[in-house]
């Protein structure tokens, strides 16, 4: 699978986890780079957790915290891209 476009791409450069998240809404997939350069896609991710994450990170929050309490557990279906 190929990345995604970046129209939705939102970067984290406060996180020492994650380089940035995006997302296509048509088919779910919320796609993370993380520092280490790798890219994952996480399937069947809800709009609505997209719109929570993106909240968290114009917060100030933790990306790395949100992908591991939130993402990961939930959304066990992912690929390495």
């Amino acid at each position: 699978m190929k990345r995604l476009p970046r129209k939705n791409a939102v970067y984290t450069p406060d996180s020492d986890t994650t380089v940035l998240i995006n997302y296509q809404k048509g088919k779910q997939i919320l796609e993370v780079e993380y520092t280490g350069g790798r890219v994952y896609h996480y399937h069947r991710v809800p709009q609505e957790i997209w719109n929570e994450y993106v909240e968290i990170i114009k917060t100030g929050g933790s990306s790395g915290t949100y992908v591991n309490q939130e993402i990961k557990p939930r959304f066990g279906d992912y690929e390495e891209v």
